[in-house]
């Protein structure tokens, strides 16, 4: 089937696409982060980058599901009107056969009907001649008036035969000329229907081919917003791996200023908690996971209208990491800088950054339902020592 020649709309798409990932190649992969919060950023930019190229590619995968649907049902269409026109045309060879049988019946009528009318013609005209002669001839021919009467009617009867084989000749060339009418009027009948059925037909393969020519569009497409979202995993690897080696750096950096008694880390900066926690989402109780339910590292806290309402620092401390986690989302990791630390996930907005000292009560980001999530919530975890513990342990 001839496939139709791409529009000028497919290009421009196309174009654009490609523009874009050129782009987003020439800033992102050009430019090189110096900073944690930097890294950071970025890291936030190219995860809303790749949720809006899954995204796209989501759509893009059930639009090509449709399109194929669609030609599979424009398919099955073709298939029954192609068969359809194999009726119809077997139906009027069929026709065509029986008007050439009885094309060939009239001409053998006609032919007949024509010998006997010349035989017909010869007798009248020699009959013509004789005139009274013949009559005369019969009469003095005639032994009596029966025998005279015999022969008259014998002659009658000869020319009344003539004429009545060449009645029944034509009564049966009309009959044939009048069934061939009728055969005429229904190959028309069927030419009519095959012609609507041509016609059909075309149409159907026009919209095959137009499905076709937009199948091949959107698998494009697809194939360029795939690569387009390679390339932002690609560079989301890189940037994990710079991001985790900083906040490694900014660890250990914090650990010995802790262990060296820098006075600008104690007290009022937040560094060492407390010791003593407090409930990290203020107005919400509700728990739809516990601490181990099925490995469970902490508690899910949830209930209605809780999306975007603040998280607070269930103790103070500093943020040894506040960004996108693939798991987490966007989440913050609190050092309380006594053996215990504190995480928050799947916010909706980050309310503090890597590196900042926040006190109890303080607070660090917005419930949302980011990262591997199945609704707003917030996930919470006590880790102490390096192992989680149940948080629930603390209140």
């Amino acid at each position: 089937m001839q496939l139709l020649k791409k529009s000028a709309p497919f290009y421009k798409r196309i174009v654009a696409l490609v523009m874009s990932v050129m782009f987003f190649t020439l800033t992102v992969f050009g430019v090189g982060a110096q900073t944690l919060a930097e890294l950071q950023a970025q890291q936030s930019e190219l995860q809303s980058q790749k949720d809006s190229v899954e995204a796209k590619l989501e759509q893009l995968k059930n639009d090509v599901a449709q399109k194929q649907e669609y030609m599979d049902e424009v398919y099955v269409q073709i298939d029954v009107v192609q068969q359809q026109l194999d009726v119809t045309r077997q139906e009027i060879d069929a026709l065509n056969l029986q008007i050439l049988e009885l094309e060939e019946s009239i001409a053998d009528k006609q032919a007949s009907i024509d010998e006997n009318f010349e035989l017909l013609k010869e007798r009248i005209k020699a009959l013509y001649k004789q005139g009274e002669a013949s009559t005369i001839a019969i009469i003095l021919n005639s032994r009596n008036l029966m025998d005279f009467t015999e022969k008259s009617e014998i002659m009658r009867a000869i020319t009344a035969h003539d004429k009545d084989l060449i009645d029944r000749l034509t009564e049966q060339l009309l009959e044939i000329e009048d069934t061939l009418d009728k055969i005429k009027e229904s190959k028309e009948t069927l030419a009519a229907k095959k012609k609507d059925l041509d016609d059909k037909s075309e149409e159907l393969s026009g919209y095959y081919d137009e499905a076709y020519a937009v199948l091949v569009e959107l698998k494009g497409e697809q194939a360029i917003a795939e690569g387009h979202a390679h390339k932002i995993g690609v560079e989301m690897g890189y940037n994990e791996a710079e991001i985790a080696e900083l906040e490694e750096q900014i660890r250990k950096q914090l650990e010995a200023e802790r262990k060296a008694g820098n006075s600008s880390n104690v007290g009022g900066s937040g560094y060492t908690g407390t010791g003593n926690f407090i409930w990290p989402m203020p107005g919400y109780t509700y728990i739809t996971c516990y601490y181990g339910s099925g490995g469970h590292r902490g508690i899910d806290v949830a209930g209605g209208g809780i999306y975007g309402k603040a998280i607070v620092a269930s103790d103070g401390g500093v943020v040894t990491y506040a960004g996108w986690n693939d798991s987490y989302g966007y989440c913050v990791f609190i050092d309380h800088g006594n053996g215990y630390e504190t995480r928050y996930a799947h916010m909706s907005q980050l309310g503090t950054t890597t590196g900042s000292s926040v006190g109890q009560n303080e607070v660090i980001g917005y419930v949302g339902s980011t990262g591997n999530s199945t609704g707003p919530h917030l996930h919470f975890e006590v880790i102490r020592g390096g192992s989680t513990t149940n948080p629930m342990s603390y209140f």
